[in-house]
């Protein structure tokens, strides 16, 4: 590759201003001047106090909205907290709950095993001496009807 460039000639007259015929024109130097002060203009004193109160009516504007932005930004903060509280106490309300709800199942199975029928007659036979009543010491009433009452076999 280095080889198919070697015999190229460039002409080197064509960057020759003076051969060209081209001559530059020397630039006209620009004249910068000084800017000019501007003079200040004297506030009468109306105008002092004008000014003066402008801006101490912006200045107890902006405090109010400053104080105003806080208060809100405060009560936010205080209710997020609260908000926190009442979540917590809510979670330990349900756990508790939780906790009473399955003690309370574990406490009615256990009555409903103690409680059976078999067991009450068991218990009352051998702890309180009770015997199972006959059909003849058994008898009926009926009040329906009238205010007296009628036995009935």
């Amino acid at each position: 590759m280095a080889e198919k460039n070697a015999s190229l000639a460039l002409d080197l007259d064509l960057f020759d201003n003076a051969k060209s015929g081209y001559v530059p024109q020397p630039r006209e130097k620009k004249i910068t001047q000084m800017p000019k002060l501007l003079e200040t203009k004297t506030k009468s004193k109306v105008q002092v106090a004008v000014e003066a109160r402008e801006s101490a009516v912006a200045a107890v504007k902006t405090a109010v909205a400053a104080v105003v932005i806080l208060f809100i930004l405060g009560s936010f903060m205080c209710m997020r907290s609260q908000l926190f509280n009442l979540k917590s106490d809510l979670n330990k309300a349900n756990a508790a709950y939780s906790e009473t709800q399955s003690e309370s199942v574990q406490l009615q199975m256990e009555f409903n095993s103690i409680m059976s029928k078999d067991k009450v007659e068991d218990y009352a036979k051998s702890k309180l001496g009770m015997v199972k009543g006959e059909d003849y010491q058994v008898r009926y009433y009926d009040i329906s009807g009238s205010d007296g009452a009628q036995l009935t076999k």
